[in-house]
């Protein structure tokens, strides 16, 4: 069986990939991480080393003899330096593509954003739409799946990349975290139409897809939209308050132009006090969840990728304690799936 060494083991998205290949009977899988964690999987073999330090990588390499490599460490928080963007996105990605080559792995896959293609002109949003990043985060991931097409094109390596929306599920640093507690405090308001869709993803539905892409064996480098089904904002938020406080409470709402240029003002605002950082909340989140945003994934679905996650059980993983286990078959009643 394919030898996988999946980055940024211990992150929401690291951590269920590694679940779905273990249920779904991978064997012969690591992890790399920065720092061995307490809480681990006992069929995967962790390893340390630093993306950013090429010299950490060799070693882990040379001894681990990988086949694959799933790419998905990265810096995802907004308020990031410019710079630690770069290093950990941009050059720690060709860091770990390049000891790859020199290792003879034989495929890369990495996951991208849909945060490449900027400012939405169309929806369900196809991977032939215009890449035009609004901050330092999209630019990096830009940049990335340039090095990554480029560099494993050269060598030969086969693989693709995968565009991901919101991802929710166990673990989840930014999204429920910060609206839940939102919620809980009744400040959260309605973005935009409240009526309108966004795509998200769980992190066994990135298992699937990278698995669908390795498994499909491409030869040439192409970016694929996943997802596992697209969600009303305000369902999403009044699943929250009845699990929170047993309750819906009254909504307000604040028009999506409001909430854009809200956004931007805040972007100058705080280009002008922290130059190298982008804000909290910027136009790319303003668009993520204040208007229609769903993403086409024909494309995918072509390589014979079925998502296992339904909006049902994502809000199940992301809110209780103990992870839901992995569906072993498509979930057939997914909504609005795209």
């Amino acid at each position: 069986m394919t030898k996988i060494l999946v980055t940024g083991a211990t992150g929401c998205s690291g951590k269920g990939v590694l679940h779905y290949l273990l249920s779904h009977g991978y064997t012969d899988l690591s992890g790399l991480v920065r720092k061995i964690p307490e809480d681990t999987y006992s069929n995967v073999e962790y390893v340390s080393g630093d993306i950013t330090n090429k010299d950490s990588l060799t070693k882990v390499f040379k001894e681990g003899q990988f086949d694959s490599v799933w790419h998905l460490a990265g810096a995802v928080h907004p308020h990031t330096k410019k710079e630690l963007f770069y290093n950990i996105n941009v050059e720690g990605t060709k860091n770990v593509l390049e000891v790859a080559i020199e290792s003879n792995v034989k495929s890369f896959l990495y996951t991208s954003s849909i945060a490449v293609y900027g400012k939405i002109k169309e929806t369900p949003i196809s991977e032939e739409h215009r890449i035009k990043p609004l901050g330092n985060y999209a630019q990096s991931k830009v940049e990335s799946e340039k090095i990554v097409k480029t560099l494993s094109e050269d060598a030969g390596l086969k693989g693709g990349i995968i565009r991901l929306p919101v991802v929710l599920g166990k673990d989840d640093r930014h999204f429920y975290p910060i609206v839940g507690k939102l919620v809980n405090a009744n400040i959260f308001p309605i973005f935009g139409n409240p009526n309108h869709n966004f795509s998200i993803i769980h992190p066994y539905d990135i298992g699937r897809a990278l698995e669908s892409i390795l498994n499909a064996n491409q030869p040439k480098i192409e970016p694929f939209n996943a997802i596992s089904c697209n969600v009303s904002l305000k369902k999403l938020i009044l699943d929250i308050e009845m699990h929170l406080k047993g309750k819906n409470r009254f909504k307000y709402y604040l028009p999506y132009p409001l909430v854009y240029f809200g956004a931007w003002l805040l972007e100058l605002l705080t280009h002008i006090i922290t130059p190298r950082k982008d804000p909290i909340f910027n136009r790319e989140y303003a668009q993520l969840i204040g208007k229609e945003c769903t993403m086409n994934m024909d494309k995918l679905k072509g390589l014979g990728y079925t998502p296992l996650m339904n909006q049902e059980l994502i809000f199940q993983d992301m809110i209780y304690p103990d992870p839901v286990p992995v569906p072993l078959h498509k979930i057939e009643t997914i909504s609005n799936l795209s």
